[in-house]
């Protein structure tokens, strides 16, 4: 009943159709606006039949922070990522809601990321409340709806919710309204837009689950440097001149080291570092995850290198950040570092996790 209540509600706002011409939009990338089964459409990126290439629109002048986004959507029967992306206040930041043809009917076919320093960080959130099942109609128009509140969202394919959205990882903000194809060939068209001040979320968000015992809860973090540089700083623990981030773990005991800053023209390094104290000498396991490369040092050791890039464990692996790997770790008595020199030249998230036993 509360549901029906507000989506009345909704209804009864006036949406505002966005013009799909050249003049009512900022474009990167190959963007053809064209007429398609009698209808104005915008088409992302180059056409499927030729060589791919991705694109991005966005709508000039508007500041959208809560609401519902409406459009119809003709996705192509080939590799492609695209939908919405809101909440950005720059051009590095945002959520995206993302469709993935290429992935019809499999339980990751919508998927949902926020963007931090321009990085993507879909390695990082998975899973429920990230990704949903779902089979899309292909070369032919579906509708979809986006119910955007401060913190959460809920996405509907022609009619029927597909994905909600408990938590939007960058918070209540607003921002550019954009659309993308990042692989190229998706049709829009009738695209609404509806702001809507004070727009709440009628679904209670679950509750928080607690993080496992021995999780590393909070990590320094340096802004981005060359590996080489890296890699001598952490075996000889000099951090002079470094300035430091103080970053806590997600939801799910995962530190988002994209939140450091955005990687240099030549650095994609980053330096992750905790301390453990103890009372005598002992040998301790450390459960950990990373993304995308990762050596560990021990009081200035190198004890682990290892590599989680989409694809090095077998076909299949994505690259997404987990508790796969345990490396033990000899404490001395008294104070000890632990840094992850994590390196991550794609775009899936730049993180670092660890468990270590009490």
């Amino acid at each position: 009943m509360i549901i029906s209540t507000v989506l009345l509600a909704v209804q009864s706002v006036a949406a505002t159709a966005i013009p799909l011409s050249a003049d009512r939009w900022d474009t990167q990338g190959e963007v053809a606006f064209e007429t398609r089964d009698g209808r104005p459409v915008m088409r992302l990126g180059a056409p499927v039949t030729g060589p791919r290439a991705g694109a991005v629109a966005t709508i000039k002048g508007l500041n959208f922070t809560t609401g519902v986004i409406d459009y119809d959507v003709m996705l192509p029967e080939v590799m492609e990522f695209s939908g919405p992306v809101f909440h950005q206040p720059d051009e590095n930041s945002g959520e995206y809601i993302y469709f993935r043809p290429h992935m019809n009917g499999k339980p990751d076919a919508i998927q949902y990321t926020p963007i931090v320093n321009g990085s993507l960080n879909w390695q990082i959130f998975t899973g429920a409340g990230f990704e949903a099942q779902a089979t899309f109609p292909l070369n032919r128009w579906m509708h979809v709806r986006v119910d955007v509140y401060p913190t959460s969202a809920l996405v509907s394919l022609d009619g029927k919710p597909a994905l909600t959205i408990p938590e939007l990882k960058n918070g209540p903000l607003g921002g550019a309204l954009s659309f993308a194809g990042l692989a190229g060939g998706t049709y829009y068209s009738n695209i609404k837009v509806q702001p809507i001040d004070g727009y709440r979320d009628p679904t209670p968000p679950p509750p928080v689950k607690s993080l496992a015992a021995g999780t590393i809860a909070t990590w320094q973090v340096s802004e981005a440097t060359t590996q080489a540089d890296a890699f001598a700083r952490a075996a000889k623990r000099d951090w002079a001149g470094l300035t430091w981030h103080s970053i806590a773990v997600e939801t799910n005991g995962v530190a988002n080291l994209s939140k450091a800053g955005p990687d240099g023209d030549e650095g994609h390094s980053v330096i992750a570092r905790f301390s453990l104290t103890g009372q005598k000498a002992r040998s301790v396991p450390m459960q950990f995850g990373f993304s995308d490369d990762v050596r560990i040092y021990l009081n200035g050791v190198a004890l682990y290198e290892g590599s989680d890039r989409q694809n090095s464990r077998d076909y299949r692996f994505l690259g997404h950040v987990g508790f796969w790997d345990t490396v033990f770790l000899p404490l001395k008595a008294g104070k000890n570092d632990v840094v992850f020199v994590v390196t991550d030249p794609t775009n899936g998230g730049t993180a670092a996790a660890a468990i270590v036993a009490p």
